[in-house]
C-alpha cells in the first residue's frame, strides 16, 4: 500500500463512542462528522446507534446517502444560506443552531418547522483550537435576540456553545456552563421562552502527547451544573446533546507517511509525502502529534514539512533518530481532520483510508505500506 496512508482502528471507534455514551448517559451523541467523514466511519457509528452533527447541506445529502434519517441528524452551523435551511428541512433535518438576529430573519417562513438552538459565545481556555470570535453570541446580544424571538413567534428550542476543539481543560466546561445558565435563565425569566434542549458541542479531547482531562472528568462538571439546576432552579433540559468529533475519530486513527528527502541547512528539514495540503492542516496552528519513525541512529532536531513547493507546508519541531530518504513515519491520533482536510494542491494525492479491526501495535503498520 503506498504511502500516505490512515489506518482507522474499527475497535477504538466503537470503544471511544461507549466510553462518551457512558460518561453521558442521558445524552444523543452527535458524531460531529467534519472531522471524519468516510462512509466506513459513519457505518460503524451508525451501527452503534449514533446520530449526526452536520455543517452543511451536502454532509446531510452524504449521510442520507449513508441510511440515515433525517431526525438522527443535527444542522449546528450557525450561519446558512437560506437555501441550505429550506433544504435541510426538506431531508428532515429540524434541530438547527444559530447566533445572531439576522439569521433569524431567515427562519421566518419555517416557525413551525425549524427548532432553533441559540449558539452562545464561551470561553475557550485550554483549547488547542479555539473557535471563538467567528462563533457564537455574546452576552450583551441576548436581550436582542429574545426581543426579536418574542416579537415574530419563534421559539426558542434550547442553547448550545462549544469550548474549542481539543479542549485540555476541564475548567472549560464549568464556565461555559455558567454562562449557559445566564442564557437559559434570561429567556425564561425575562422573555418567556421556553428552551428545552441543552447541546454541549465537542471539544472532548485525544491523547497528543500533552496532559489532558478523562471523558470522566468532563462530565462530572457538566452534570454537576445539571443537578444544581435541577434541584435548585426547578429546570431539567428535555433533550441534551453533545457533539464529539476528535474523541471518536482522532484516537483511532494512525497517519503513516514516507522520508522522501533531507536537507540540512541552518536547521534540519524533513520532507514528507504528506503535510499540510494532504493531511496535516492542523499542524499549521499549533497541533502536533506523537509520531514515531523507522530510522535508526542520534536523534536530531528537525523539521518536518510536506512535500508541495510551498513555504507554508511545514508541520512542527521535533527530535527523530537520523532521517534519511525512505524512512517510514506514523502520526498518533490522526483519525480527525487529516483526510477531510487533504487537497491535491500541487498534484500530491492525499492519504488513503484503509480499516483495521485492531490497532494493538502501530508499529505493525510500517509492515503494511511500501
Amino acid at each position: 500500500m503506498k504511502t500516505p496512508v490512515l489506518f482507522i482502528d474499527k475497535s477504538r471507534v466503537r470503544q471511544n463512542y461507549r466510553d462518551l455514551k457512558a460518561a453521558f448517559p442521558d445524552f444523543r451523541i452527535c458524531y460531529a462528522i467534519k472531522s471524519n467523514s468516510h462512509s466506513g466511519m459513519i457505518e460503524i457509528l451508525k451501527a452503534e446507534g449514533s446520530h449526526f452533527e452536520t455543517a452543511s447541506l451536502g454532509e446531510i445529502k452524504h449521510l442520507k446517502s449513508l441510511g440515515v434519517a433525517g431526525d438522527e441528524i443535527i444542522l449546528s452551523n450557525p450561519v446558512k444560506a437560506p437555501e441550505m435551511i429550506a433544504g435541510a428541512l426538506a431531508e428532515g433535518v429540524t434541530v438547527m443552531s444559530f447566533d445572531a438576529v439576522e439569521e433569524l430573519q431567515k427562519f421566518l417562513p419555517y416557525r413551525e418547522k425549524a427548532k432553533l438552538v441559540l449558539r452562545i459565545a464561551v470561553p475557550n481556555e485550554g483549547s488547542l483550537w479555539p473557535l471563538s470570535g467567528k462563533f457564537g453570541s455574546p452576552e450583551y446580544l441576548w436581550d436582542d435576540i429574545f426581543e426579536f424571538m418574542q416579537n415574530n413567534s419563534l421559539d426558542l428550542y434550547g442553547v448550545t456553545f462549544h469550548p474549542g476543539s481539543q479542549g485540555e481543560l476541564a475548567v472549560a466546561w464549568d464556565a461555559a456552563m455558567r454562562i449557559a445558565w445566564r442564557c437559559i435563565d434570561e429567556a425564561r425569566d425575562y422573555y418567556q421562552l421556553n428552551p428545552v434542549c441543552l447541546n454541549i458541542g465537542g471539544g472532548f479531547p485525544v491523547d497528543l502527547g500533552r496532559p489532558i482531562p478523562s471523558i470522566k472528568e468532563i462530565a462530572d462538571v457538566v452534570y454537576e451544573h445539571l443537578h444544581y439546576w435541577a434541584e435548585h432552579e426547578g429546570y431539567k433540559p428535555q433533550e441534551l446533546i453533545c457533539e464529539p468529533g476528535r474523541f471518536i475519530s482522532g484516537s483511532a486513527g494512525y497517519l503513516v507517511s514516507k522520508v522522501v528527502g533531507v536537507a540540512r541547512r541552518e536547521k534540519n528539514w524533513v520532507f514528507l509525502d504528506s503535510g499540510v495540503f494532504c493531511g496535516m492542516m492542523e499542524t499549521i496552528d499549533g497541533i502536533t502529534y506523537p509520531l514515531k519513525t523507522t530510522g535508526v541512529g542520534t536523534k536530531e532536531r528537525v523539521i518536518l514539512c510536506g512535500p508541495s513547493c510551498d513555504s507554508v507546508d511545514k508541520m512542527f519541531e521535533t527530535e527523530i533518530p537520523t532521517p534519511q530518504t525512505g524512512d517510514k513515519i506514523w502520526f498518533q491520533g490522526a483519525g480527525a481532520y487529516t483526510t477531510v482536510y487533504a487537497s491535491t494542491f500541487n498534484g500530491f494525492e492525499p492519504p488513503t483510508v484503509a480499516y483495521l479491526e485492531n490497532i494493538d501495535n502501530p508499529d505493525e503498520l510500517f509492515k503494511l505500506v511500501d
